[in-house]
């Protein structure tokens, strides 16, 4: 029974991974929740743009001010609880378990 159990979850997993896979291939602009918003943050922020476009994504910037995260990480569970969460958001650690 165990071996059922674990042959089923390893095949679901992997019929998850490829539909991920196959979704991340679709996405052609990452929508990206940050506080990096001062002069050096978004000098820092350029140089990922800057790597995505040359992979042929649009970056969209969703900027949300406040060094802390604070105030990015209200936007995000607000996105999340209305269904319009972002593709990328910048976390500390351990805030993803909020």
């Amino acid at each position: 029974m165990n071996k059922f159990l674990t042959t089923t979850a390893v095949i679901a997993l992997a019929l998850a991974g490829a539909h991920v896979s196959a979704r991340a291939a679709d996405v052609k602009e990452v929508q990206m929740l940050h506080w990096w918003t001062s002069g050096g943050e978004a000098a820092a922020l350029n140089v990922l743009k800057q790597d995505l476009s040359k992979e042929g994504f649009a970056w969209k910037d969703v900027p949300v001010a406040g060094g802390g995260g604070d105030a990015a990480m209200t936007a995000l569970k607000a996105m999340v609880a209305a269904g319009t969460y972002p593709t990328a958001s910048q976390m500390l650690g351990y805030t993803v378990l909020d």
